[in-house]
């Protein structure tokens, strides 16, 4: 760390935070402290990111998941691997990193993502979603070729399963390991407010009354009686009877034995059901149901402000009004008034509609407004769809993430000369209007 972080002045930490410097610390916190040290974990983060800015919802969300994760598994030995891991702040303040928490995003400071090179308990760094079950198989891939026992979590967000990658792995994780761990971290968000088929069937799952008793049975076995036989059946009842009546069950299907959705700030619940699937010898995911923006009533009312943001006022969330518009919200409100004139014209974002300004375009032409959810390379080929039938797509993508694209723009948007093609004749959508190759922005 530079001189620039190391001169920043060290808040006060709260009295079971401070003492939390490895593993064994916070072991040695009773169990039914553990919900006062969630209390502590958020107050520090949301006076200490009221400075710096950072990554406040997703972390505030995470709180007893992490407490939990850190009580039953024991880094860096075990390897937990987060999904984008800008919610990976309060596990830094569980191994070790909590003096430091000011100075996360700042020069010299702490990554706002895990980053291998800065602690050993950061197993996998990341910045984007899609990497953490990719990630997770190779680890354990590795650790069963080479005879060793250790365990490996994989923690990913619902909006991380619209991810290709994410699919990918899921398709290849019951035939590459017998021991492998998934958790689903469920908040309905991404940076915006999740879309597709599988945001509406993990919402089936979290507001299904007959999937809510059951949840609420097994969390009451395993809590009121303990103990191993009270657990197993708890367990065997909780499994047997979700399978009759969901019997195509999208997880069981890929091999993985499910579990949820259980309480995500209930520690608890969350430490014995982790405690359980960890010496199952199949691969397993746990779904978890969280709320983003726990704890600070700000970061609940707008989620998606509370994602990511800069420097706030603890007391009411506000925020410095920017005096100049940005060149998102030019680009937005310049494609709103294109569009009115054009009606070929359409709008493509990637879970991104706030930060391209595209929600402006979103509430002014809903039917030629697309959210592909976080699936970048399916947005920019479904452009060049639109675009080989006359329309005119801008697909709006951070270039953080577009680099995922460099394919589709290669072989479909330049390859294929989709407008050169038809050239020679009207465009069929629209007569008269030739076909256009997709704008990225």
């Amino acid at each position: 760390m530079n001189q620039t972080a190391m001169n920043s002045p060290s808040p006060e930490l709260p009295e079971l935070l401070a003492s939390i410097r490895s593993h064994a610390d916070l072991m040695k916190i009773p169990e039914p402290e553990l919900p006062r040290l969630a209390e502590e974990i958020r107050n520090t983060l949301i006076h200490s990111l009221s400075l710096t800015g950072g990554h406040l919802g997703p972390n505030l969300g995470v709180v007893e998941l992490s407490i939990a994760l850190h009580r039953v598994f024991e880094t860096p030995r075990d390897k937990i691997i987060f999904d984008v891991s800008h919610q990976a702040y309060v596990h830094k303040m569980l191994t070790g990193r909590a003096p430091l928490i000011h100075t996360i995003r700042q020069h010299g400071g702490l990554s706002g993502f895990a980053k291998m090179s800065e602690s050993p308990h950061d197993s996998y760094g990341a910045g984007h979603a899609g990497t953490a079950l990719s990630a997770a198989l190779g680890m354990c891939a590795a650790r069963d070729l080479k005879g060793e026992d250790y365990h490996v979590v994989a923690v990913a967000g619902d909006a991380a399963f619209t991810c290709g990658t994410t699919l990918e792995a899921l398709n290849n994780i019951s035939q590459t390991t017998k021991r492998y761990i998934t958790i689903l971290n469920d908040n309905e968000w991404a940076i915006d407010k999740n879309v597709g088929a599988l945001a509406k069937y993990f919402n089936s799952l979290q507001t299904s009354e007959t999937f809510s008793w059951l949840r609420d049975k097994t969390a009451s076995f395993i809590e009121k009686l303990g103990g191993t036989q009270a657990r197993d059946f708890a367990f065997k009842l909780e499994g047997t009877t979700k399978n009759l009546i969901f019997p195509s069950l999208l997880f069981n299907k890929f091999g993985l034995r499910y579990f949820g959705p259980l309480d995500g700030h209930d520690i608890p619940t969350l430490i014995r059901t982790l405690a359980y699937i960890k010496d199952l010898n199949e691969p397993v995911i746990l779904h978890v149901v969280t709320q983003k923006g726990k704890g600070y009533q700000p970061a609940l009312d707008n989620p998606t402000k509370f994602h990511g943001l800069g420097s706030y006022c603890v007391r009411d969330g506000e925020t410095q009004a920017v005096p100049t518009p940005t060149f998102s919200h030019i680009f937005g409100s310049t494609l709103v008034e294109m569009a009115r004139e054009d009606e070929s014209i359409t709008a493509i974002t990637a879970a991104m509609a706030s930060g391209t300004k595209l929600d402006l375009f979103k509430e002014a032409f809903p039917k030629r407004y697309f959210d592909v959810g976080i699936a970048e390379e399916h947005g920019a080929l479904f452009a060049c769809g639109l675009a080989a039938e006359g329309m005119k797509p801008y697909i709006a993508i951070y270039s953080t993430f577009m680099q995922r694209c460099i394919d589709m723009i290669q072989h479909d948007a330049a390859l294929q000369k989709t407008a050169r093609a038809f050239l020679h004749g009207p465009c069929r959508a629209f007569p008269g209007r030739r076909p256009h190759t997709p704008r990225a922005v």
